[in-house]
């Protein structure tokens, strides 16, 4: 099982590095328990989602709010079907020209089949939050 968590996720990195979100979308399960904890009322892009299509409008709002510049994994633990990836990112916020820098955690959970089923990111929502207040 192991194996499988992170030949999924190594998937899913290399297609959100080439910029494919809609191929990354496809290694979402039908279910999925993803959460972006934050200020849902001032950034539109985080907060909770259950499949594959809020999924893909969260993508499309996230191109919407900011223009990415780094999103560096610097590391992937994996044990079993659970796993855990940390890094930095930095992004500038489209309306106000902000910039983003913080560093992530995410957690997932991998099923039988190879699909994610559980996304969870930590980053620095109050950065975030403020970034996107003129």
């Amino acid at each position: 099982m192991p194996e499988r968590t992170k030949a999924t996720l190594d998937e899913f990195f290399r297609r959100m590095s080439t910029g494919d979100t809609d191929g990354a979308t496809e290694l979402f399960a039908d279910s999925v328990a993803w959460d972006i904890p934050g200020a849902t009322d001032l950034v539109p892009w985080i907060g909770p989602r259950r499949n594959r299509a809020e999924i893909r409008e969260f993508y499309d709002l996230l191109d919407k709010g900011l223009i990415k510049d780094r999103f560096d994994v610097e590391r992937v633990f994996v044990d079993g079907p659970h796993a855990v990836a940390v890094g930095r990112l930095r992004s500038t916020i489209r309306s106000t020209g902000k910039v983003i820098q913080t560093a992530f955690s995410l957690e997932f959970e991998v099923d039988d089949d190879g699909r994610i089923t559980k996304y969870l990111m930590l980053e620095d929502s109050w950065h975030v939050a403020n970034a996107v207040q003129p």
